[in-house]
């Protein structure tokens, strides 16, 4: 059965290397693709199948199953979005998707996840800027469809002047600058305020937990990984994008959290096996994976930031690959009832790359713990190491 594994780069990333190799074990082809590579009259795709290692360009009918990221949902593809929602079986769709300001208002409504919900308003005036304020002593002004951690601003009062921070940086203003700043960065561009939550480690840097969800071989949703990510330096959030760090959750909380660690653990985990069920009722479209922001504050209180529907993989690829295939395994048995041909296992050349795969991620997972046994918390491999890794592995 043939897989597309649609995104927009114009070289297939190293996730899609490793995604098609375990392929080949499930009985699967796998063939990387872009918007533009759809013929849509003629039901054809244009593409690269990775065979004996190498990418070789093809050209196949439509696939039945499509592994598709966010990011291809744009307003120039939708008349190709709407034309695959007829004639594929997508992994995710970004139709009815859930923006930051739209979560947290339907989570409050649920007493289950009400809990997670920040106080949350719609940055529309600069009265609303003091208006929040008034009620909170320090708050976060973002996009609504930020990525990333682009474009994020924390705003405390101090007296009669704003403490502005963003990124590495703070800036003190007074009222008329921090209405300049408003009216030329924030206004108009869909902006909305948050209560500031006070997730720093002992250290001082902020932080915050991402928790990865993908669906299994049962199509379930299933915690792949949790990690801490830690923003060295920073003012505002922990973006590893903008310098620092990852860790593993259970070092992280022993040492922040003392004797709740373990409470913290169990609730951290509780999130990432309950909330995907709840993003799939109010989203009603298909969905693989998830990537969850959690705020952990001083109490050991959770609270969440916003839900990604393209998590990035980097520091669990191999996993995650691995996940994407036993959900492929689903859909084909459960859904598309297709009649598959068991792959030869015979020592192929795909035989050999799969085992050096399992090599090179040992490896990458060897340095992930190195990272995770750190007593300092400064940590000193981010993931920019991590990518620069993967990409020597393609």
């Amino acid at each position: 059965m043939l897989v597309g594994y649609m995104r927009r780069a114009e070289n297939p990333p190293f996730i899609a290397k490793i995604t098609a190799v375990m392929c080949h074990y499930y009985g699967f082809e796998l063939i990387y693709m872009r918007p533009k590579d759809i013929d849509m009259a003629n039901h054809t795709v244009k593409g690269r199948m990775y065979i004996n290692n190498k990418w070789v360009k093809v050209t196949k009918d439509l696939p039945d199953l499509m592994d598709i990221s966010a990011y291809c949902f744009k307003k120039e593809t939708r008349d190709l979005m709407e034309y695959l929602r007829k004639n594929t079986r997508l992994t995710f769709d970004k139709k009815n998707a859930l923006n930051k300001a739209k979560l947290q208002r339907e989570l409050a409504k649920d007493e289950e996840f009400s809990h997670l919900v920040i106080p949350t308003a719609r940055a529309k005036t600069f009265e609303d800027v003091e208006s929040f304020l008034d009620k909170y002593p320090a708050m976060v002004m973002k996009p609504v469809f930020g990525q990333q951690g682009k474009g994020i601003y924390i705003v405390k009062r101090e007296g009669e002047e704003y403490v502005l921070g963003y990124q590495k940086e703070e800036q003190r203003l007074t009222r008329e600058e921090l209405e300049k700043h408003f009216q030329t960065n924030i206004s108009g561009k869909n902006y909305i305020l948050q209560k500031y939550i006070t997730s720093r480690s002992k250290a001082g840097d902020p932080f915050d937990c991402r928790i990865h969800v993908q669906k299994n071989r049962n199509g379930k949703w299933q915690v792949a990984k949790k990690y801490i990510r830690i923003g060295i330096g920073q003012k505002v959030m922990s973006n590893v994008n903008q310098g620092g760090g990852i860790s593993d959750t259970k070092p992280f909380l022993k040492a922040n959290f003392d004797d709740k660690w373990k409470e913290i653990e169990g609730n951290l985990n509780e999130l990432g096996e309950t909330l995907p069920y709840k993003i799939e009722q109010l989203k009603k479209t298909p969905t693989m994976s998830i990537g969850f922001d959690v705020a952990i504050d001083k109490s050991g209180d959770l609270y969440l930031f916003e839900s990604n529907g393209a998590p990035n993989t980097t520091p669990l690829v191999a996993h995650a690959a691995l996940l994407n295939v036993e959900y492929y395994t689903y859909i084909r048995d459960k859904e598309l009832d297709a009649v598959v041909s068991e792959p030869e296992r015979q020592h192929s050349d795909s035989d050999l790359e799969m085992e050096r795969l399992k090599v090179n991620n040992e490896q990458l997972e060897k340095r992930m713990r190195t990272m995770e046994q750190s007593t300092s918390w400064r940590v000193t491999a981010p993931l920019r190491m991590l990518g620069k890794l993967l990409k020597n592995n393609k």
